[in-house]
């Protein structure tokens, strides 16, 4: 007996060590990420967006604050965008707005759950591995991954939705998934904050019943209705224009192989981690099991990265399952060299050198986001926005929200595409130019030279319509438009 408490505290001290090397070192390794990030981007209290979706969200939020519906009929005069499940907006609807600093309560909202995340990701790696320091370790992993970074200082619902994925995950893995029922309702609460969050619950319900069936179908029918019952609510609430705008608005045919490939490629900086995850993975092991699905599934999410208006938030859920698969892989590994000699300290070895490699990957910042962390100083444009009489047009509708102007068409990433393929009718946008309504139209490209928008946001005939009655203003990094006298 004295002889096994004292190999259990020599086990515990190596674990206490390795755990330290590793998160000194991988701390040491990403701190140029960490620099470039939360450290460098001032942005909470920033008056402007950082992200074109910001001023939408808000705007929709505020909707609610008036006692004005999302989700309402889609009509000519008007296009309210309202992407996604109301959990996010009706948050936001709650918090206090600042008119002088319009996005900071949204920002705190995705800054905090990106760090609740990675606490959740520690958490999971160290309950399940014993090894603490390599739970904070690889917690660090998330924190550094860029769009993590980028997605944490703007106004967005998915780190918010994923905070709930990661938790129901976590509780989960638990007791070899004792506490499916709470994991449930956090994946219902996911769903209600972004709709496309189905792959953890996936994972979870086909762990649960290759463990033990009855579990799983209890765990399917609780998450069916967590999720499906306040959907359904709010469906018969808004007659049927919730679905018509969530899922209707968003059509497959404006899908391309070669944008999905551009942000799916830049996730090459974590392969790292599959590969631990492939080295470690041990079936019979309950969470590891749960990790290696969750793992395998969420790229699946990818699809939606190759959507007209798409970016690379896309990227958050395929990170938090491969952080969560190749930490808790790369912690079973270590523990099997402690109990092992022989391949079991090569295992050990193997481990250390792939998250050192992971941590050396993500200290670097891929030349692709180079303009992403710059911040783009669209403040002067506020107090001329403010200046002009009546309604604007803007592709930038935080600018709008900014100068605290009305938001009639509030959502241009969604309205090409759906004017394109008959969801909208154009004609209220067109005859508004026309009868030129707007007193300023910002753009960022000279209608007078780019006769089509490469994004899919502006169909070829508002430039035109906006190039035959309106006039160039002043050229910057945006282009202004008045009306011709």
């Amino acid at each position: 007996m004295e002889k096994q408490q004292t190999e259990g505290q020599k086990q515990a001290w190596w674990r206490l060590g390795l755990g330290g090397f590793l998160l000194v070192i991988m701390l040491g390794l990403m701190w140029p990420a960490f620099e470039r990030g939360l450290a460098r981007r001032p942005v909470l209290n920033l008056q402007t967006p950082d992200d074109g979706l910001e001023g939408t969200l808000l705007h929709e939020a505020q909707l609610i604050r008036r006692d004005r519906s999302l989700y309402r009929p889609i009509v000519a005069e008007e296009f309210i965008s309202a992407p996604y499940t109301p959990l996010h907006p009706m948050l936001l609807s709650f918090m206090p707005f600042n008119s002088e600093r319009p996005f900071t309560a949204g920002r705190w909202i995705s800054l905090l759950s990106m760090l609740a995340i990675g606490l959740i990701i520690s958490l999971f790696v160290a309950s399940h591995t014993r090894i603490w320091l390599l739970g904070l370790a690889v917690g660090a992993c998330w924190l550094a991954f860029p769009p993590a970074q980028l997605w944490a200082l703007r106004l967005k619902p998915d780190l918010f939705a994923l905070s709930f994925t990661a938790l129901g995950l976590l509780l989960a893995s638990w007791r070899e998934g004792r506490w499916f029922g709470w994991a449930a309702v956090c994946f219902g609460l996911a769903f209600l904050a972004k709709q496309t969050l189905a792959m953890a619950p996936l994972a979870v319900g086909l762990n649960l019943l290759l463990h033990d069936w009855r579990k799983g179908l209890k765990f399917g029918t609780i998450a069916v209705l967590a999720a499906g019952l306040p959907y359904l609510a709010l469906d018969l609430v808004t007659t049927g224009w919730a679905t018509r705008h969530i899922w209707g608005l968003h059509r497959s045919e404006w899908w391309s192989f070669d944008l999905m490939w551009k942000y799916v490629r830049l996730l090459g900086w974590s392969l790292p981690l599959v590969g631990l995850a492939l080295l470690g993975l041990h079936w019979r092991h309950y969470a590891m099991r749960q990790a290696a699905l969750y793992a395998t599934l969420a790229p699946i999410s990818l699809y939606g990265a190759g959507e007209v208006g798409a970016h690379h938030n896309h990227l958050l859920e395929t990170m938090l399952a491969w952080c969560l698969a190749g930490g808790l892989a790369a912690g079973l590994l270590i523990n099997l060299g402690l109990t092992k000699q022989g391949w079991g300290r090569a295992a050990t070895a193997v481990a250390i050198s792939g998250l050192l490699l992971q941590g050396w990957c993500l200290r670097q910042t891929p030349s692709w986001y180079g303009g992403e962390f710059g911040i783009l100083d669209l403040a002067r444009f506020v107090p001329y926005i403010q200046s002009k009489p009546g309604d604007v047009l803007l592709d930038n509708p935080g600018l709008a929200v900014a100068a605290g102007k009305p938001l009639i068409f509030d959502d241009p990433s969604t309205m090409g595409p759906a004017i394109e393929s008959g969801v909208w009718p154009a004609h209220g946008l067109y005859e508004s130019i026309r009868q030129r309504r707007w007193s300023l139209i910002m753009l960022p490209f000279n209608v007078q030279t780019d006769r089509r928008d490469a994004t899919g946001r502006w169909t070829e005939e508002s430039i035109r319509l906006i190039d035959e009655h309106y006039q160039l203003e002043f050229a910057d990094i945006v282009f202004t438009y008045v009306p011709k006298p």
